[in-house]
């Protein structure tokens, strides 16, 4: 049997909250977030799934910190399997803390996967699936700050795509459909489905151990920073980019994550980050990996582990 690979989809912004007439993972109809969670809506009340091939429940994203979760302390949590919460001694964000940066260095996803699966005859084994516009690098650069994921990935010496590899297929941008970059930054990249965006993920993800994408309209569109869009288009748009990904994937060979970093889309009552547990969905072979994870400080030591025993 091959190897399996690890896809982690990282949604910024998504807690499971009540299903009430403020959350719109309960109100809009969304078929496959639910085969996700076995037929049920994203929401607090949802039954955990737990079986070989597939994993939902909600996990803690507080780490133990009174005030509201942010995504710097939180993804670097996340990605490192590290409490940076608790390092900082509170939460913080967006960016990375700089107390967290040596953690970030040494105990980053990316650097783990490639120690355990080491680059070979021009295969990347760790990879980040987004793709960033020429403005992106040149203000990162000139301001010298990068988000968790970016940072990560300059530590690791993990590539960060490009508008070249957007046309090439062989990146996602982050609006999964291209439409963004052409008609807010000029670019002339092709204009894809969600669900081929979904196809193409899949594609990518099973030319690398580990492959990561990170979705962060949720996040915008919860904090009321979307004018054109409302949460219901933007979680319909991310259900038929899923839709196109669950129909492609090899689940004998791939793994799927999906989680998040702290709640705020499930309540749109507030503009504001919001204390709800986060869902973790596992979904394929290795799975079962992911049964003892009870907060974001898990997820990445169950993925290195299924990585570091597959064969």
């Amino acid at each position: 049997m091959p190897e399996p690979s690890v896809l982690v989809v990282f949604l910024d912004g998504v807690g499971l909250g009540e299903a009430d007439a403020h959350n719109p993972l309960s109100e809009t109809y969304l078929p496959a977030f639910e085969q996700m969670v076995d037929g049920q809506p994203w929401t607090a009340d949802a039954a955990p799934v737990r079986g070989e091939m597939h994993l939902f429940r909600p996990i803690d994203a507080t780490l133990g910190k009174d005030g509201l979760p942010q995504s710097g302390t939180g993804q670097a949590t996340l990605f490192t399997g590290t409490n940076c919460a608790k390092i900082v001694g509170h939460h913080f964000g967006p960016f990375p803390h700089s107390e967290t940066k040596p953690v970030l260095e040494t105990e980053n996803v990316f650097r783990k996967v490639k120690a355990l699966r080491a680059d070979d005859d021009g295969t990347e084994s760790a990879a980040f699936a987004n793709a960033y516009p020429p403005r992106f690098f040149s203000h990162a650069e000139e301001q010298d700050r990068w988000t968790v994921t970016t940072l990560c990935c300059r530590m690791a010496n993990v590539r960060l795509r490009t508008e070249d590899d957007l046309r090439a297929g062989r990146a996602l941008p982050a609006d999964l459909t291209g439409t963004a970059w052409r008609e807010h930054l000029g670019c002339d990249v092709p204009v894809i489905s969600e669900a081929e965006a979904g196809q193409r993920l899949a594609a990518v993800s099973r030319e690398h151990a580990f492959t990561l994408f990170e979705y962060y309209l949720t996040d915008k569109v919860g904090h009321g920073r979307l004018a054109d869009r409302s949460a219901g288009d933007v979680l319909r748009s991310l259900d038929r980019f899923f839709e196109g990904l669950l129909d492609t994937l090899d689940t004998e060979r791939q793994l799927l994550i999906v989680t998040s970093d702290h709640g705020n889309v499930e309540d749109l009552s507030v503009k504001t980050h919001t204390l709800a547990p986060v869902p973790l969905v596992a979904y394929g072979r290795g799975a079962d990996r992911f049964h003892s994870v009870h907060d974001l400080t898990g997820v990445t030591p169950a993925a290195r582990k299924t990585l570091a025993h597959s064969g």
